[in-house]
């Protein structure tokens, strides 16, 4: 396995770049999964009182109506997301690509459920800017 010049080894050759990544994306993947995947299990419960607090987020309007597939589909996502960042955390190719698959899906989603949805630009640049700082790590991956 060969170092990253700009990220000295750590832990056993991990550099500290992807250390962080992966921190984060642990951390961003997992409060979103289990978001998601409490909205969908409570979706009769949860709905009602969040359709009353929409005033209070403006835009929110427009996931009420998105359907309890939304959320079991978004936890889906995240969930592979989680388990390509375990896979990249493990050095392994394949976690590149589940983790980017499912990430571009994400993205995506909300188009699919929801009528005159924007795309998220911000979203999609963060999503673009961690696929890439990713792929600097692609060949250390086996």
């Amino acid at each position: 396995m060969q170092n990253d010049p700009e990220n000295p080894p750590q832990d056993g050759g991990r550099p500290k770049l992807l250390t962080v990544l992966c921190v984060l994306s642990y951390i961003m993947g997992g409060v979103a999964s289990l978001s998601y995947f409490m909205i969908f299990s409570m979706y009769s419960e949860i709905m009602p009182q969040l359709a009353e607090a929409s005033d209070q987020f403006p835009g929110f309007e427009m996931f009420l109506g998105a359907g309890r597939s939304f959320f079991l589909t978004g936890f889906v996502l995240y969930f592979i997301s989680i388990i390509g960042v375990s896979l990249m955390w493990r050095f392994r190719k394949a976690g590149f690509h589940f983790y980017t698959g499912a990430q571009v899906m994400i993205l995506l989603m909300p188009l699919f459920y929801i009528q005159d949805f924007l795309f998220p630009f911000f979203d999609g640049v963060l999503t673009l800017l961690f696929i890439l700082l990713y792929s600097r790590f692609y060949r250390l991956f086996t």
